[in-house]
């Protein structure tokens, strides 16, 4: 959109002092179109940094770990969160042979609320500042596993749903 409003005050403005003036004052107002015309700031808003880490536990089982880091006003929600409510935080495993028996995912936060969020009308529970969730993964072999943690993050304004945190187990 930039380059064809650009292109038409050029033509403008060339049309109008190849007439009137000379080609160094159309040159002018050329550099003073494209000050003026510039990229929109866009904001990226990423107010939840994730770290994932691998831990073996035995033979052919891991325990992946996902640590959020929240800036203030924001929440991450739990992975159990009933119907109609936000998007749980969860993790999903691509389809692998070798992929075992999962286990529950567990969670905990360094600023939990848990009751009535006004802003979906029930009970939730959600983590700000920091939150962890972890979860046990058995496998039938080496294999390399590989997934991606899905969340959704909300302010008292506003919600996010940044693309999913992809991830990498060495199974071997």
């Amino acid at each position: 959109m930039k380059s064809y409003i650009l292109t038409l005050a050029l033509l403008s403005a060339f049309t109008f002092f190849s007439c009137q003036s000379s080609r160094t004052e159309a040159e002018e107002i050329t550099e003073e179109l494209e000050e003026v015309i510039e990229e929109p700031q866009v904001q990226v808003l990423e107010p939840v940094k994730w770290e994932y880490s691998t831990e073996k536990l035995a033979d052919n089982q891991y325990k992946i770990t996902f640590n959020a880091s929240v800036e203030d006003g924001w929440y991450v929600y739990s992975s159990n969160i009933p119907e109609d409510g936000p998007i749980p935080t969860s993790i999903f495993f691509d389809e692998n042979e070798a992929l075992g028996e999962l286990g529950e995912i567990e969670e905990s936060g360094e600023e939990t609320k848990d009751g009535y969020d006004e802003m979906f009308d029930m009970d939730i529970k959600k983590f700000g500042h920091a939150a962890t969730f972890s979860q046990v993964v058995n496998t039938t072999g080496p294999a390399t596993i590989t997934g991606y943690l899905e969340f959704m993050t909300c302010d008292s304004m506003q919600c996010l749903f940044p693309d999913p945190i992809e991830f990498t187990i060495d199974a071997n």
